[in-house]
């Protein structure tokens, strides 16, 4: 990074996909279901569009969280606990169990042991699926009151476990009206093995599921960004 020059105030070049965001949570809002599959290149300003497209939404409950890429499958549903993490610190524990299906001690304290300590008599399919099951409860009761968008950024480093939770989620829209479920990866780094592949190929026959790529800026639209950086000098050729 080099010192002084933050991001430019002005978003070029994404018109048509921060309408194709704006148009999904329009939907979210009426009770639709839609997922967004946002790819790009590393650097190519995927978390530029978002951060433009939350500004545009103050009103919306935003749950964010990154996948790491050291995480490893030791390191299961990562993003996921920092949403719930994130949710405890905000509403409080008690809250968070209050929207959870009264079967005892929620899986979900697996993740956040604030929620209290889980059966581990559970066989671990079961406990999967109540885990699953919680999640997807979990967000149905937060967007009651207005639309949620649960955003999981860096999907192409994330472990087993998340790309498990992510389809189901994404799988189950109907049943999370008012939830805009997104996720972005960097698509140049999604090699022939790479095991994020399968998962958008299967996502991408849902018919609620749109897929987003963004492309690099041309020319003119990094002359026309650069310029409007006050701290920045640009020969003017770059924004013919």
């Amino acid at each position: 990074m080099i010192a002084g020059r933050g991001p430019s105030p002005l978003l070029v070049g994404r018109t048509e996909q921060l309408a194709a965001l704006a148009d999904a949570l329009a939907e979210a809002r009426q009770g639709g279901h839609q997922a967004l599959l946002i790819g790009g290149e590393a650097g190519v300003g995927k978390s530029r569009l978002l951060a433009e497209f939350a500004a545009a939404a103050p009103d919306t409950r935003m749950l964010t969280a990154g996948c790491l890429q050291l995480g490893g499958d030791e390191l299961p549903f990562t993003p996921f606990a920092a949403v719930l993490r994130g949710l405890v610190r905000e509403l409080g524990t008690d809250k968070v169990a209050a929207m959870l299906p009264g079967w005892g001690t929620p899986e979900l304290a697996r993740l956040v042991p604030e929620l209290g300590e889980p059966d581990q008599r559970r066989a671990p399919d079961v406990a999967r699926t109540r885990l699953f099951e919680e999640m997807l409860t979990l967000l149905g009761r937060l967007a009651e009151p207005g639309p949620v968008i649960l955003l999981i950024e860096d999907a192409h480093w994330a472990d087993e476990s998340t790309r498990s939770l992510l389809a189901f989620l994404i799988g189950q829209q109907r049943e999370l009206p008012g939830v805009l479920v997104m996720a972005t990866f960097r698509s140049d780094e999604l090699h022939r093995a790479h095991p994020l592949r399968p998962m958008l190929a299967e996502l991408a026959r849902t018919d609620w599921v749109r897929r987003i790529e963004l492309p690099r800026l041309t020319r003119r639209e990094t002359g026309q960004r650069a310029l409007a950086r006050p701290d920045r000098r640009t020969p003017g050729r770059l924004a013919t």
